[in-house]
């Protein structure tokens, strides 16, 4: 091998243009010159012996490799799909796709738009942690693999993202980010104007994909929902809907159904739900305290999901306090609880309202927060001090979007019950899966990967 290695370096001496070529002819031309030493060397070199690991793992039990691929990452599994058309075949398998799905982390996935107005096209990004022992995130950008290049971000449901035309009667889209699949949803009779609202989720009851809209009536007296379940190809009303249009906050989604924050008629401050298994809407209680309190001017309220529960932020501009409220047992009054509260060093860019919500709890007990959709700040409970964290680039951007959103191999081929499902085709495919032969792999290539430190 020493003789081998020998050979290799005089090899550079001679060409040393080798180290500037790309990845795919570096590659080619190493595999023929090793080929040519091989030769030189004859019974000197001597093939690895022992069998292929592939091998040893497709011998064990199809559950247990199960188990063992749905504890990988969402980066090491795009990796593993390349290395044989057997982990392919088993990392595509519905049996596989939900126990990773309910594994997977919860991550942030983020549009913004660059600093530089010659180009303005949205960049989409998802960031989730990656370590316990420090504060590094896992970044990849899925800004090729979405179906179009000016969008809303809606929300996500089982790994598949729900976006929006900026226009009337564009359609929505609902695609799978990592696969580079998606659905087109034709807009309904009326279009989406000013005062309507949509929503994406899924019904466990029927296993169906559904995405709601609510607008107003022609009489603008009430509010009408209409519902599109994917593989119907069309909508149909389910009569009336509430009488609010409200942005849907960074992750409302949790048992099957959709959460959101509105107001009374004198003010008070409601919690509305839209369950996907029954479509109906329900109202959920408030906390006790807040009962028919008139909300104050300064007050604004913010829904989230803590640990499978219901998370209320309230934040008071006025006294510069954020109350977290956490429902831990749904759908009952009496059990919500508050768990924190941040009284003092609020983070504050502007002399304006600064609102401050909730968007991931971190392992080492750290609370990641969004501050007036133009930065992302984290708040150690500890030091009681807020900083500002510098994620895919939010600092030099005007604003930004961001909803929740965990990674997954579903595939709307297999959600789509014969509706037409279209693929985008990538153009940032990494030189890693091209290494390995990326003709096995189905779908878009792996969106790039990037690890930053958060400080």
């Amino acid at each position: 091998m020493s003789l081998l290695l020998t050979l290799q370096e005089k090899r550079k001496q001679r060409n040393p243009k080798m180290i500037s070529m790309n990845p795919s002819k570096r590659a080619a031309n190493r595999a023929a010159t090793c080929s040519k030493d091989r030769e030189r060397l004859g019974e000197k070199w001597q093939q690895p012996r022992g069998p292929c690991p592939c091998t040893n793992f497709q011998q064990l039990p199809q559950a247990i490799a199960m188990e063992i691929l749905s504890r990988l990452s969402m980066k090491t599994l795009f990796n593993c799909r390349c290395v044989c058309k057997e982990w392919l075949s088993l990392i595509s398998d519905p049996q596989f796709i939900h126990p990773h799905l309910s594994r997977s982390r919860i991550g942030i996935l983020i549009k913004k738009y660059p600093h530089n107005l010659k180009s303005w096209k949205p960049e989409l990004t998802h960031v989730e942690e990656c370590a316990e022992s420090d504060l590094w995130v896992d970044t990849m950008n899925f800004t090729d693999n979405v179906p179009i290049s000016e969008f809303g971000l809606v929300n996500s449901c089982n790994g598949l993202v729900c976006l929006s035309g900026p226009h009337k009667y564009d359609p929505c889209y609902v695609c799978n980010p990592i696969l580079g699949e998606f659905i087109i949803i034709p807009p309904t009779r009326k279009g989406r104007g000013w005062c309507s609202f949509v929503g994406f989720g899924f019904s466990v009851r029927t296993n169906e994909y559904k995405v709601l809209q609510t607008s107003l009536s022609d009489n603008f007296c009430k509010a009408e929902a209409e519902i599109y379940t994917i593989g119907t190809g069309l909508w149909r009303s389910i009569g009336n809907a509430p009488m609010d249009f409200p942005e849907l906050p960074f992750n409302s989604y949790l048992r099957g159904a959709l959460h959101w924050v509105s107001y009374g008629g004198n003010m008070s401050m409601l919690i509305n739900t839209f369950n996907y298994g029954t479509e109906q809407f329900q109202r959920l209680p408030s906390p006790c305290c807040f009962g028919q309190r008139k909300k104050q001017s300064s007050e604004s309220f913010k829904l989230g999901v803590l640990g499978g529960c219901l998370l209320l932020s309230v934040f008071d501009d006025e006294s510069s306090k954020i109350g977290m409220w956490v429902m831990k047992d749904y759908g009952v009054q009496e059990s919500w609880t508050k768990f924190l509260v941040i009284v003092e060093n609020l983070f504050r860019r502007t002399p304006f309202l600064s609102l401050h919500e909730p968007i991931m709890f971190l392992s080492n007990g750290e609370i990641l927060m969004v501050h007036n959709n133009w930065n992302v700040v984290c708040y150690n409970k500890e030091k009681k001090s807020f900083r500002e964290i510098r994620i895919t680039g939010t600092l030099s951007s005007f604003s930004f979007d961001a909803i929740a959103y965990s990674p997954s191999f579903v595939s709307l081929y297999d959600a789509s019950r014969g509706e037409e499902v279209k693929r985008i085709r990538a153009r940032n495919i990494s030189d890693k899966l091209l290494a390995v032969g990326s003709s096995d792999c189905v779908g878009s290539g792996m969106p790039p990967y990037k690890y930053t430190k958060l400080n």
